[in-house]
């Protein structure tokens, strides 16, 4: 398999060294900023799609944050806009 860098990228091609392969846990755990006892709990519960090739378990990032967005993700709620003499009024 020959390796792919910044120079030899096709346009169409990401440069990220894990861009279109599995990854190990270490390796989801650096991208994502977790600690790998945090990443082995949400692979236990199932919050995280991942493969399992023997003994090896292996994650698509794709997939990962895509799953992440959809079950994490807190959206913010819109603000009621404030009304007028609902402040206190400072008195001097």
């Amino acid at each position: 398999m020959r390796r792919m860098n910044a120079s030899t990228a096709t346009p169409n091609e990401s440069a990220s060294p894990v861009t279109g392969r599995k990854i190990t846990r270490h390796e989801l755990a650096v991208h994502l900023g977790f600690s790998l006892r945090y990443i082995d709990e949400l692979t236990h519960n199932g919050a995280l799609p991942f493969y399992k090739i023997g003994k090896s378990v292996r994650y698509d990032l794709a997939q990962v944050e895509a799953t992440l967005s959809e079950r994490f993700l807190v959206q913010p709620k819109a603000r009621k806009p404030a009304s007028k003499g609902t402040r206190a009024a400072i008195t001097p």
